[in-house]
């Protein structure tokens, strides 16, 4: 086939393509309006070609590669019958005399599961967090100057907040003997570590409203600029 033909067959291919991209955006976003089929019909041809991809992509990516090593090589790919079976275990919960069984590959993930959040939790964020919570506050660590107080302030203001939402976590009954003003000092650091939780908390919003309009002004433009051109290319 000539080049010239070849091209003019991925002209048309990219116009369906920007054109089924542009119908179900608007079918995405007839929800405004309220639930209806367009947008229902929309939602579950994503969640199918999702499901689809992931199938395929799990498929290609981890299942075909380790059979084939399985079948070349069996005594060194070994450990891959073993995870085999206990994935074919987890269809035993469709038979009920075999039903038991699927406990045993599910015991396995959420021990695994289990293991590696905790793992990551310490290494990712708590062990990284109280190490970078021992900071220096004296301004000639930072080279001194306006620049040296100024960070000096701020890493003893971050080091405040730190303590002040741990502060958050202490619970204890109403205590008046002689630490009656400790306990009090630490239930107003405590109300302070609130506050700064609420305004981390609310930063964490903030950032997920500015991505989801990042994303729908993404969506519009592409409406504006590539689907309603597209009826220029039509002659339209």
């Amino acid at each position: 086939m000539p080049l010239a033909e070849w091209g003019a067959l991925s002209d048309i291919g990219n116009l369906i393509g920007i054109w089924i991209a542009g119908l179900l955006t608007l079918a995405v976003l007839s929800y405004v309006l309220g639930d209806n089929p367009i947008y229902r019909l929309a939602q579950h041809l994503f969640v199918g070609v999702a499901a689809g991809y992931a199938a395929a992509l799990a498929w290609n990516h981890v299942l075909s590669p380790r059979l084939t090593r399985l079948v070349q090589d069996p005594a060194e790919a070994w450990p891959v019958a073993l995870f085999v079976l206990l994935g074919l275990l987890l269809l035993a919960r469709g038979l009920r005399p075999l039903a038991a069984l699927a406990g045993i590959p599910l015991g396995v993930l959420v021990g695994t599961g289990a293991a590696l959040a905790l793992g990551g939790i310490l290494t990712g964020t708590l062990v990284p967090q109280l190490a970078a919570s021992f900071v220096s506050l004296a301004p000639a660590a930072y080279g001194g100057g306006v620049m040296g107080w100024a960070t000096a302030l701020d890493a003893a203001f971050l080091l405040f907040c730190l303590l002040a939402v741990l502060a958050a976590f202490q619970y204890h009954r109403a205590d008046h003997g002689p630490l009656r003003l400790w306990h009090r000092g630490v239930q107003a650091l405590g109300r302070f570590g609130r506050l700064v939780m609420m305004v981390a908390f609310g930063a964490i919003l903030a950032g997920a409203a500015l991505t989801f309009f990042a994303i729908l002004q993404s969506r519009l433009a592409f409406l504006v600029y590539d689907w309603l051109g597209s009826f220029v290319e039509l002659g339209l």
